[in-house]
């Protein structure tokens, strides 16, 4: 039982300690913890899509779900709201507001669905897609900064990876 309360204790000093090394909490954390591969996942988001969309807002005064509705429809063409929200895992209240900023700004317009009237279908305007083109960009560099320690062949792995782990997304 002693051992017990001292390792606590321990335990206790070691997590009050303000010079704690960065990267042991890291390694206990990230690397060898039981959700490591979340964690990695998760801070590789963190570390793309904050410096990415900082800069996007603060240059061209789009944000995340912005982008995400330009680079669906510049990439696919006409669809609603809802399959943006399925292709990006994005609440529908996030796409939403998006879909009307980037209708204000005449980046997009909605057809109604004249069977359905509840629903529209977006459609990228000229200088929607003249501003993704300037936007996008953004993007492809901080992937590209991201990924530069891979290989050719690593880089492939991972897309295959990736791949097959988004053909069950549906399941998550």
């Amino acid at each position: 039982m002693a051992s017990t309360v001292e390792d606590m204790q321990a335990t206790e000093l070691k997590a009050s300690d303000s010079a704690v090394n960065a990267q042991e909490v890291f390694a206990a954390v990230v690397t060898n913890g039981p959700i490591s591969e979340a964690w990695r996942f998760t801070l590789w988001s963190n570390y793309y899509t904050e410096p990415c969309f900082s800069v996007m807002t603060r240059d061209f005064d789009v944000g995340r779900d912005e982008f995400n509705v330009l680079s669906c429809l510049s990439s696919y063409g006409s669809m609603a709201a809802k399959t943006i929200c399925e292709v990006t895992g994005r609440p529908k209240n996030s796409i939403s507001r998006a879909v009307t900023r980037l209708s204000e700004r005449k980046m997009i317009r909605r057809k109604i669905n004249t069977l359905d009237r509840r629903e529209s279908s977006l459609i990228l305007n000229e200088s929607g897609r003249k501003l993704y083109e300037r936007v996008v960009p953004v993007a492809i560099e901080r992937q590209s900064t991201m990924l530069s320690g891979l290989s050719a062949s690593e880089r492939a792995l991972l897309d295959q990876v990736l791949n097959k782990l988004m053909q069950f997304r549906h399941e998550w």
